[in-house]
């Protein structure tokens, strides 16, 4: 195998500019699990939010993108969290209607919930329902092929909490949420890492999805309004 360039290095190192990611022992543990190629892939991948988060005023502190979260959160320990902020555009999402899952509802950073380098965003029904009524008002129009689509407008209530409505408002939007970073594991024989072996040596076939938990409507701020 062909040594890892400087230059690769380098790309590499771009995922851990964070305060969260700033002890060398957990850039090494990153490189350690995804290797130096997955982390310049994730860094290239989140470059669009890089270049924004210097304009946000609430990501002054410091925000985490996605890629930057998986790299902290697979260099963690199996149970462990840290506490951060955290960008990402809505991608994608889902709905949990069963199983140790809950009713929990979910928005992703990239369409495929599966694909490394996403993070999950889960939220308790009660939190995502007081979120969406603070996500109200009209989108702007969609020019495509001279047809003109206009957004539909939102009033204050939701007529029903499921992933379309969720969708429908969350879609799109470019969110700066806090909360604990963790990696959850999927049982499924989807995703990048199929198969694969956790890290507990059990042979299950999965892989490990990156979430932050919302408990509270005020733990997400909408960093495309003005």
């Amino acid at each position: 195998m062909t040594p890892p360039s400087a230059a690769l290095r380098a790309a590499a190192a771009v995922a851990f500019i964070t305060l969260a990611l700033a002890a060398p022992a957990l850039q090494a543990a990153a490189e350690d699990v995804l290797g130096p190629a997955a982390l310049a892939d994730l860094a290239e991948a989140d470059a669009p939010l890089k270049a924004a988060r210097a304009d946000l005023p609430d990501c002054e502190p410091g925000c985490m993108t996605p890629g930057e979260a998986t790299a902290l959160a697979l260099a963690l320990g199996e149970d462990e969290a840290r506490a951060g902020r955290f960008l990402l555009d809505v991608r994608g999402g889902g709905q949990s209607l069963e199983g140790q899952l809950g009713t929990m509802l979910f928005v992703n950073s990239r369409r495929d919930y599966a694909t490394l380098g996403t993070l999950t965003i889960a939220f308790e029904p009660e939190a995502l329902g007081a979120l969406l009524r603070r996500a109200r008002g009209c989108g702007a129009a969609d020019v495509v092929d001279g047809q003109i689509t206009v957004k539909a407008c939102y009033g204050e209530g939701v007529p029903d909490l499921n992933m379309f409505t969720m969708m429908q408002r969350l879609g799109g939007r470019r969110l700066i949420v806090e909360g604990k970073v963790r990696r959850n594991w999927i049982d499924s024989p989807l995703g990048s890492l199929r198969p694969v072996a956790n890290f507990h040596g059990k042979h299950e076939v999965g892989y490990y999805q990156v979430w932050v938990h919302v408990t509270e409507a005020a733990q997400v701020t909408f960093a495309d309004e003005g």
